[in-house]
């Protein structure tokens, strides 16, 4: 039988013990949680790629400078125009550092489209079909700022509120071996309507066919009525933007090379971690016209060059003759 002394000592002593123990564990814990606060791996980040020849490519831009980190950069109309472009998943499109080592990147599809102003001016047609058509007709040229553009899309905006009017968008072809005269060829046409004057009209969309042609005519069948006023004229294109991480130093973006394949970068693995968070955008500079190859031998020290030749053979040519060692002529057949 224990005294009351002896109990209170003994429950004293256990009381502790669990102190102490809790004590050790939360030390365990803290020494466990610092340890792996001291060990935890960096975020990962997406490291430049192989060396890349530059030469092959007939285009190269420079990106604007900045800081590191990660970037966009949308593809403008140059890039869909002369790159392999969407269809081939934009195969020759390249972002490379001072040393030529590729920046692995991302290919992304914008929600919004890019938009571009173009100019409507009034055209004098020459196609017999235009001319002659009886009507009252408005007829305007636009001009494409490139030829091949994926998936171009005319839209026209006007500031009139009730009207109906049918308007065709075509291309007038010059002379050819089946036709004397220029004719006039539809590409695509819609009704373009509005009937609330309380309300602004839509643009009306015109999407253009793979066949086509910079130079674009618009006509507009305006009736018995005052001609439309279209206020203006944009082209739409899809959106597209290049997404990676931008180290130190400048960029350039290169494009235009038909021989080269689709990229595969290792960053398309680590997307979910590398290519997440507040991202800014870049531009390129504008693009320039590829140089033409430099000739082997330059024009001027080829024809001077043939003169020298022709001089020479002439001259050889009359000491010949001269000296008597020229062969005789042969004699004519029978």
């Amino acid at each position: 039988m224990l005294y009351p002394f002896a109990l209170v000592r003994r429950a004293l002593s256990l009381a502790f013990e669990q102190v102490a123990c809790l004590l050790i564990l939360a030390a365990s814990i803290g020494v466990g949680a610092g340890h792996a606060e001291q060990v935890s791996p960096a975020p990962a980040v997406a490291a430049p790629g192989a060396s890349l020849d530059p030469s092959g490519f007939r285009y190269q831009r420079p990106l604007d400078t900045g800081d590191a980190g990660l970037v966009t950069l949308s593809l403008d109309a140059a890039v869909l125009a002369h790159s392999q472009g969407p269809s081939r998943s934009f195969a020759d499109v390249r972002v490379v550092d001072a040393g030529n080592a590729q920046i692995p990147y991302l290919l992304e599809r914008r929600d919004e489209r890019l938009s571009l102003d173009l100019e409507l001016r009034p055209a004098s047609p020459q196609a017999p079909e235009l001319q002659n058509r009886p009507g009252n007709r408005s007829i305007y040229a636009i001009t494409l700022p490139f030829e091949h553009l994926p998936g171009p899309v005319i839209a026209l905006q006007t500031s009139g509120t009730v009207f109906r009017r049918f308007v065709q968008l075509g291309v007038e072809r010059p002379p050819d071996r089946r036709r004397r005269e220029p004719a006039f060829a539809p590409l695509t046409q819609a009704v373009w309507e509005h009937g609330d004057a309380a309300v602004a009209p839509p643009p009306l969309e015109l999407a253009l066919p793979r066949e086509r042609s910079r130079e674009l005519l618009l006509i507009v069948d305006e009736g018995d009525n005052k001609p439309l006023p279209v206020t203006a004229v944009r082209l739409l294109l899809p959106g597209w933007q290049l997404r990676f991480h931008r180290p130190p130093g400048p960029l350039r973006l290169l494009y235009g090379n038909d021989d080269i394949g689709r990229p595969r970068y290792d960053v398309a693995v680590l997307a979910p971690s590398v290519m997440t968070g507040t991202a800014r955008d870049v531009v390129a500079a504008p693009e320039r016209a590829p140089e033409p190859p430099a000739p082997i031998v330059s024009p001027r020290a080829f024809w001077v060059g043939l003169a020298i030749a022709v001089v020479l053979l002439l001259g050889l040519l009359v000491r010949l003759i001269s000296s008597g060692t020229a062969p005789p002529p042969s004699p004519p057949g029978p």
